[in-house]
């Protein structure tokens, strides 16, 4: 019975040998057809990027070149008006049309003229309309034109090539009004008619002795032209196009998008794909349905033609787009089949040759590994024990099952008392709920979560920074949270103390400030205040909110280097002096930028005199190019200055000051004003106009 039993032995170890070394063999050959198939997987992906990048940049290439095409081809029929407006003749003409005082009708009309001198003035100018009308319409004809006619600065016609001045359309007098009021050419929307598709263009018409800089212009000349056969030209596919792509051109109207086919009846057919824009107004590269079938799965790329609302459209078959990839994934899988079976047949050797080779050492290993996990317990278990940080393990119902000797001696209790009690009966209710709250994320995410919390530990307040990881076991399941106390407060009580002082530093810096005007005392100090009372009520955050108050204290820096005559002189500034006071801004930007100080701050600082309406200085930015702290402070500086008393003039009331700016929209920015408006009805708005004397 004995030597039966001594038999068996040696074949069951075997057995177990046997198995292992399949095991061995069976996972050599899934890790490397795992690898096989992750580095094919790796270069299909990236041939894809690749593929679809170099398409990105060729569809990009072609989009921007056409539109630089049309760019190019609505620039010259902006200048082919230049013949015209730019004749002296005609620009004296318009300015003798713009100056007239009686009635354009009584001109160019069929009311009849009286022999007073005003009414002389008006029958000179109808004795040179025929002249004028034919000057126009030679030039209409040999320019390519359907028509033209000539506007005077509030959009009537008064010269017209079809010899009659039929009603503009209300976008037509946009169109026309929005090109004066700019100096820039300005195009229509394509529209169709009977002969094809058409559009306008406006160009504005100067005086003769005007700079087209300077002065604002008097009149337009609108100009029809027949664009279908250019259209049609400009969309054809170039020599760089590829089998399966297309330009498109879209336009944006009343209706929504639209695509321009000068070559059906209707001249247009209706985009049934969305359009979504980036930030430059161009359409992103990407996959998406056809403009004119969505079922058709497409790439395409749009870039957008300023000025008449376009945009050109560069487009490919999916299908003909990733053929070259489907040709690539075909030739990897076959190649990775290969290195499969490859390994598959190397594996096999492997088995026979470890099938043959007895391991003696099996037993003496597992002793060996025992032996070292029991060395690197005790190795944690020292190092547990002298580490500064609190330690400690919780098990999912919040009890503690592992406290390292920093946290008992912290709490005042055993570590062995500490065992199956939970955060309630160390800290308290309260503080044991704002610890715990986490606790439940964290086990059902899986992540590390951070939080500072304050503590009372012998009858003193710490701030500590806990880490809780959770605590997994072999099955990858929740079984705990792991703890980890960092006692920061001499790190808080130090950041806080550093926080007073640039306050007091900063507070004292703007009093010193002040000490050069001696009408700008308690300006900055109000003006910080209010910054961020408003800031408060717009819903800035905490750094928005500390950047626009430090910008407040250091607003004024720059006039410590204005003459004290300027800062005092109780009439009104010349343009030298203005200038001169205008330089403050310039000062301050030399002083704060080398200093290391927020880029925000000093943007706020440079850009608080700008105007929305352009007037400002000194870069004369406009409405959004001005960040939103140099907006508030703005508001708040025109405000504190209103309000106090000057040498020239006596203090404003609040509300009087307030009334001023919001009637002046175009320069302040009117969400601002109505925050500093409901600051004032506040208490804290209440104190600090209290306090401005």
């Amino acid at each position: 019975m004995a030597q039966q039993t001594n038999s068996e032995l040696p074949i069951s170890i075997g057995g177990a040998r046997q198995g292992v070394k399949i095991t061995v063999v069976l996972a050599f050959v899934l890790v490397i057809s795992a690898g096989i198939l992750f580095l094919a997987s790796r270069a299909v992906g990236i041939k894809k990027s690749e593929g679809l990048e170099n398409l990105e940049k060729r569809y990009k290439l072609l989009a921007h070149g056409r539109g630089e095409m049309f760019t190019a081809w609505l620039e010259n029929l902006s200048h082919q008006g230049d013949r015209l407006i730019k004749s002296d003749l005609f620009r004296l003409y318009a300015a003798e049309v713009d100056s007239f005082d009686g009635d354009l009708a009584g001109i160019f009309g069929a009311v009849a003229i009286e022999d007073d001198d005003s009414q002389g003035e008006g029958a000179e100018l109808a004795a040179q309309l025929p002249m004028m009308q034919n000057m126009l319409r030679e030039f209409s004809t040999y320019s390519g034109f359907v028509n033209a006619r000539i506007l005077n600065r509030h959009g009537d016609a008064y010269i017209a090539t079809d010899g009659y001045l039929p009603p503009m359309l209300p976008e037509q007098l946009e169109q026309a009004t929005e090109s004066m009021k700019s100096g820039k050419p300005r195009f229509s929307p394509l529209r169709k008619t009977l002969q094809g598709l058409e559009m306008d263009v406006y160009v504005p018409l100067y005086s003769p002795d005007g700079a087209e800089n300077e002065e604002a212009p008097i009149g337009a000349l609108m100009m029809t032209r027949q664009v279908s056969g250019k259209i049609t030209e400009l969309l054809a596919n170039s020599v760089l196009s590829s089998q399966g792509e297309r330009t498109r051109l879209i336009q944006k109207g009343v209706g929504g998008y639209r695509q321009v086919t000068p070559w059906t009846t209707d001249g247009f057919t209706p985009v049934h794909s969305d359009i979504a824009l980036d930030e430059n107004g161009d359409i992103p590269f990407g996959e998406r349905g056809s403009l004119s079938e969505p079922e058709q799965k497409v790439f395409s790329l749009g870039h957008m033609i300023h000025g008449p609302d376009w945009w050109v459209v560069q487009e490919g078959d999916y299908s003909e787009a990733m053929g070259p990839l489907v040709a690539f994934r075909n030739s990897v899988t076959v190649v990775a089949g290969l290195g499969i079976l490859t390994a598959l047949l190397i594996a096999g050797l492997a088995w026979w040759v470890l099938a043959g080779v007895q391991s003696q050492r099996i037993a003496e290993e597992f002793k060996a590994l025992a032996a070292q996990i029991d060395d690197q317990k005790r190795f944690i278990d020292s190092i547990n024990a002298n580490i500064d940080e609190f330690i400690t393990l919780k098990d999912l119902e919040g009890k503690y099952t592992y406290v390292n000797d920093a946290f008992a001696e912290a709490v005042g209790r055993k570590k062995d008392e500490l065992i199956g009690m939970d955060s309630a009966a160390v800290f308290g209710f309260d503080t044991a709920k704002r610890v715990g709250a986490d606790d439940g994320i964290v086990c059902q995410t899986g992540r590390k979560e951070i939080i500072n919390e304050s503590f009372f530990l012998h009858s003193q307040r710490y701030e500590f920074q806990i880490s809780k990881s959770p605590y997994m076991d072999k099955d990858n399941m929740c079984q705990g949270i792991v703890e980890v106390y960092r006692d920061m407060t001499e790190f808080v009580a130090v950041q806080e103390k550093n926080k007073r002082l640039i306050k007091r530093a900063m507070e004292a810096l703007g009093s010193t400030i002040e000490a050069a005007d001696p009408y700008l005392g308690g300006h900055t100090k109000l003006m910080a205040g209010l910054s961020v009372e408003v800031s408060k009520t717009m819903h800035l955050s905490e750094m928005e909110m500390a950047e626009i108050e430090t910008a407040a204290n250091l607003s004024q820096i720059g006039k410590m280097f204005v003459a004290n005559e300027i800062l005092t002189k109780p009439g009104k500034l010349t343009d030298e002096e203005m200038a001169a006071m205008e330089e403050h801004v310039e000062h301050a930007y030399r002083i704060l930028k080398d200093i290391d100080i927020d880029e925000g701050v000093l943007k706020a600082i440079y850009q608080m005199n700008e105007r929305n309406d352009g007037s400002g200085y000194p870069k004369q930015l406009e409405a959004e190019d001005i960040i939103l702290s140099a907006r508030i402070l703005s508001v708040l500086n025109v405000f504190c200055a209103m309000i106090r008393p000057r040498s020239y003039r006596g203090a404003k009331a609040p509300r009087e000051a307030l009334g001023i700016l919001a009637a002046d929209a175009t320069k302040f920015d009117a969400a601002v004003v109505e925050a500093l408006g409901n600051v004032l009805k506040t208490p804290s708005g209440e104190r600090l106009l209290e306090g401005r004397a």
